[in-house]
């Protein structure tokens, strides 16, 4: 076994013209990725790889397969590069070259602007291999907002053959047939299982509701706990999800007890990942889950720890006694405006456009179904 050999089994042969790694760096870009691979099996006309990397490629392995999309390829790394963008682009970019090389795509497709899908796109055009750009639409007319997110995906807009768009124009790209708006794919993934979260995503996305989503494991968190139920209080549409060790604190039961309010001691990878994007705010004191939540388009807010290295302008590292007034300062910024309502076929547009690059489409947009005979 290499060192970017699936760690599950072998690749299937390969029985089509066309091939497309998904590659993806981080659990958001798995979150966006994931419904597309689906999407490509389902149509069988293109053969999609999933590949796992990034500065922690396990947790990124872990993610598919939380997501029920296992990971076809899992790029390890030869040294454990730690969180500067220069030293994890030194050590991804060999290593994607040396996938590229290995595999012979006829397409890559990244997510977003994390430095994976940076260097990905950069190797790709190297070795000229079209590079797909999912999400480009998501940017900013200020360079270091998000940091550095926004100049990696100017970078890649400059790569890119086929930019998908999750609403209008891709900024820093040329408009063009090839400026596809497919939707945010994150819709496509699973509901959460648990009926009662699913429900409060549903709220969440009408309009009726706004998300506090709250994950706490150190002894020293448990007084944010005890501002929860003023929020609840002050805020009749808001609803609160506690999770993690101080779910058997004394204030977290008592909490439990209140209407919109939901206590657990863990959330499953995948259902986790369907509240951080619902959410309105993220409070944890868990790094790494606080440095996801701006990915899936959520401001975060770390518990009493140390910024993170590259926090970005969404995530605010906070004593534990100023949480709660930094909280909601959120909520009364927040527009309150219901999410762009979702058809569940964002990730089968994105199949349809890449398609039409390849000639196996003549239209580049995914036509709505028709009605049968039987329905008029």
């Amino acid at each position: 076994m290499t060192a970017f050999d699936p760690l599950l089994g072998a690749l299937p042969a390969q029985d089509h013209d066309h091939d497309v790694l998904l590659i993806a760096g981080s659990r958001p870009e798995v979150a966006r990725l994931a419904p597309v691979a689906t999407a490509f099996a389902d149509a069988d006309r293109i053969r999609a790889f999933t590949v796992a990397t990034g500065p922690d490629p396990m947790a990124v392995h872990e993610a598919y397969e939380a997501l029920a999309v296992p990971a076809d390829i899992t790029l390890l790394l030869r040294e454990n590069p730690g969180h500067a963008p220069a030293a994890v682009a030194a050590t991804l970019m060999t290593r994607l070259d040396e996938l590229l090389v290995d595999q012979d795509p006829t397409a890559i497709m990244v997510h977003g602007g994390g430095v994976t899908a940076a260097v990905a796109a950069q190797v790709a055009f190297w070795r000229q291999i079209p590079v797909v750009h999912l999400q480009a639409g998501v940017a900013t007319d200020d360079l270091l907002c998000p940091f550095p997110q926004e100049a990696n995906r100017r970078i890649i807009s400059q790569l890119a053959s086929l930019f998908l768009t999750t609403s209008g124009p891709a900024l820093g790209s040329p408009l063009g047939p090839n400026v596809i708006t497919v939707g945010d794919t994150i819709a496509a993934n699973p509901q959460p299982a648990d009926l009662r979260f699913a429900r409060m995503v549903r709220r969440v996305r009408d309009g009726e509701a706004r998300l506090v989503l709250v994950g706490l494991d150190r002894p020293a968190s448990s007084e944010i706990i005890d501002d929860l139920p003023e929020l609840l209080e002050r805020d009749p549409d808001t609803e609160v999800v506690l999770f993690g060790d101080l779910c058997d604190d004394d204030a977290a039961c008592r909490l439990a007890e209140l209407d919109r309010a939901v206590v657990v001691h863990a959330l499953p990878l995948a259902e986790l990942v369907t509240l951080v994007a619902a959410a309105t705010v993220l409070v944890s004191d868990d790094p790494e889950l606080v440095a996801d939540a701006p990915g899936l388009g959520t401001p975060a807010v770390l518990v009493d720890g140390p910024h993170p290295e590259h926090p970005g302008d969404s995530i605010r590292s906070i004593l534990g006694p100023a949480v709660m007034s930094t909280v909601l300062q959120v909520l009364d910024a927040d527009p309150r405006q219901p999410a762009e309502v979702s058809d569940g076929r964002e990730a089968a547009r994105v199949e349809q456009a890449v398609a039409w690059m390849f000639g196996l489409s003549a239209s580049p947009r995914l036509q709505p179904p028709q009605p049968s005979s039987t329905d008029a």
